[in-house]
Formats: C-alpha cells, structure tokens, sequence
C-alpha cells in the first residue's frame, strides 16, 4: 500500500508540474476547483465528496478514511460586447484552460495530510486589435497557480479542524497603446477550515483565507521607441474571503448544500508600478458576496445526478466600468454527473454564465457599456481512492 501510495503520488507530482506552466483563467476570483463542486453550483463547505475539500474547506478530509489522489481541468469559453461612445466592440473569444490536482492520505486515526494545486485567481480579458479604448488597455493576464498544503485534525465524530498555507504563484502581463509589461512573483498567505457534524443529516462548514500581497517583476517593453526593455515591477494585494455553507441529507444518497461567500475586495484598492513606469491606479472595488446551491443525488450506486445555481455580486461599483473586469452581477447555472466504478471517480460538468449588462463611466469619463456577457464552462477530473 505505501508504495502504491508513494507511486499515486509522484504522479499527481507531475501531474501539477504540468498544470503550473499551463494556468490560464478566464475570471478574477474562480471557483472552478473540481467538476463534482462545479456540478454542484461550486458548493463543497459543508459535505465533501472528493480530494478537492483542500479547496473549498480541507477540515472535510477528516470525513473520508485512507487516501485519494484527483486530478482535472475546467475549459472556461467566455465573451461579451462593450459600447464605447456608442461604437460596438467584442472581447476575444478564447478557451481557457483551468487545470487541479489534489492528494490527501490519512496517516493517523485523526490527522490528515493534503496538498492541492489550482486556480484561485485568473483574468483574461484582450480586444479586439484597434479598438476605442486601447490607450487604457489593449489586453491583461493575471495566470496564478496556488499550491496548498494542509494539516486536519477530527477532534471527536462531530467536529474537525485543518490549518493550511496558500502559496501563489503567478504572473501579470499587461499591454496598452505604447506599453507592455510581462512579470512573474509569488505571494504567500494562509487558510483556515472548520466542519462540525451536527448529526448524519445536518452539517456545517467554515473557510477563511487570508489576503495575498502579491509581488512581480519583470520587464517593460515601450513600443514605438526602439523596443527598449526596462525593469518593471507590479504590486498589488489579493482579497481575504470567509464562506459559511450548511448542508442537509433528505436521504441517506440525497444531500443538498447552500453556501454564502463573502469576499472583501475592498482590500485590493490600488496595483503599484515601480520601475520604468512609477505610478499608482486606484481600484475602486467593494466587498461581494456569492451565494450558491448544490445538490446531488445517487440515482444508483454508480451514478450520481447533480445540480447548482449561483448569484455572484460583482465587487465593481454601480457608476464604474472597468476594462479590466468588463462584468457585472452574474446568475450560473450548473449540472453534471458522477461515476464510480470501484475506487475510481469520474466526474464531468456543465456550466452556464449570464452577466447582466451594466453601463457606467470609464477612467477618462467616457460612456461604457458592457453587454451580452456569458460564459460556457465544463470539464472533466479523475479520482482514485486507496
């Protein structure tokens, strides 16, 4: 058993090695860390079914015996409309692809070890070649990889406690009329999880993660002068987010999940530039809050049937339009299923993102409107259980 153990994971090792040079995300915050949570409306606080508990709330590990190595992506597909002073422009259609890896093996009657490698943070916005507003911004990518190792403990049957770093990893490019910058740096902060059942029907989940000073450098390159590069380099801090989620089994293979996050934006209030370009952009975030619900279903016991719905607020405020974040209040729709075949997991989700249109000002004043926002996300991961 320990040397298949040690085999599942170096696997996973290079599993994650691999998703780490390829992290591209199509969102700010992204919740796409399993296709069973995805399935589910992104829930996962209070019931867990898999390795991806380091993501949403790892204290869950302690519901599960023995180990469990899981491994997928997300392909997330979005796209949206902006008016500029009554001039139609698109955002580029592009795939991105969001891949996750977890291990969790228990190695005493009530510790748990895990590690996780997925996508916390991602933004992926570029415009179409000429467009209005390319003097603000032409194209953006924020790539991020969190790598997460956790510790949890089960105190007794009803309550569990884990403990965990969140490592950061990323890179932020950015391009306008005159400028390109492409940097790379780490951040570092932590998590804390929390899971009281109350009996086999009711249970409760708590998350807290930190905030993120993140820091990178690089270089910038002035188009137009020779192509000269210079040192750049990029700060900014990444919000903390509490989540609470309460589940609740009608039925012994029926259990249903509803979870509020609330995420404080207001933390990320300006990106600094050092270097070539030394300047301050003040960003004018609020705090959000996202509620989802989840359910799944065993129709049999190789067959799980699933479904979720979210309201997610947007953290931009009501008179701002950002090029940056071209969104605004989003309803996602979700459905999936679950297969098990002895010990092996496999899961596959559907998801589908409408953004309401929003109009407001630009940083120059100048009239924006972003509509016909949505956003096609599935994917697939694999599980082993031993």
């Amino acid at each position: 058993m320990k040397r298949a153990s040690a085999i599942i994971f170096c696997s996973l090792f290079v599993c994650l090695l691999a998703s780490a040079s390829s992290v591209q995300a199509g969102g700010f915050a992204l919740y796409e860390w399993s296709n069973r949570g995805v399935a589910m409306g992104t829930t996962g606080y209070a019931f867990g079914g898999d390795a991806s508990v380091i993501a949403t709330n790892p204290a869950l590990m302690t519901q599960h015996e023995g180990g469990e190595v899981l491994f997928g992506f997300a392909a997330i597909a979005p796209s949206s409309d902006i008016i500029r002073n009554g001039v139609e422009h698109k955002t580029e259609d592009k795939t991105h692809i969001v891949p996750h890896s977890y291990y969790t093996q228990q190695v005493q009657e009530d510790v748990w070890l895990g590690i996780g490698m997925y996508t916390r943070f991602g933004l992926g916005t570029k415009y179409e070649e000429g467009w209005a507003g390319r003097a603000d911004l032409q194209y953006v990518n924020l790539q991020s990889t969190t790598i997460n190792p956790n510790i949890a403990f089960k105190f007794n049957d009803k309550f569990s406690l884990a403990v965990g770093l969140d490592l950061l990893k990323g890179g932020l490019q950015l391009e306008k009329t005159g400028f390109t910058a492409n940097t790379n740096g780490w951040g570092v902060g932590g998590n804390l999880g929390l899971h009281y059942k109350y009996n086999d029907q009711w249970s409760a989940g708590f998350t807290y993660r930190t905030p993120i000073k993140f820091f990178a450098e690089g270089s910038a390159t002035l188009t137009g002068r020779g192509n000269t590069k210079n040192a750049q380099n990029i700060e900014t801090t990444l919000p903390s987010s509490f989540t609470l989620g309460v589940g609740y089994k009608p039925l012994e293979n029926w259990s249903i999940e509803f979870d509020t996050i609330f995420t404080r934006w207001e933390l990320t209030d300006k990106m600094v530039y050092s270097g070539w370009l030394n300047k301050t952009d003040y960003l004018d975030y609020k705090n959000s809050w996202r509620f989802q619900l989840g359910t799944e279903y065993w129709a049999q016991d190789w067959l799980a049937l699933r479904a979720g719905y979210i309201y997610d607020v947007t953290p931009t405020v009501g008179y701002e339009a950002s090029y940056m974040l071209p969104a605004n209040d989003r309803q996602l729709f979700s459905t999936g299923l679950g297969f098990k075949f002895n010990d092996i997991k496999i899961d596959w989700s559907l998801m589908y993102v409408t953004t309401k249109a929003r109009t407001g000002l630009d940083i120059n004043g100048t009239s924006v409107e972003f509509k016909n926002g949505k956003t096609w996300i599935s994917g697939v991961s694999v599980g082993y259980e031993f």
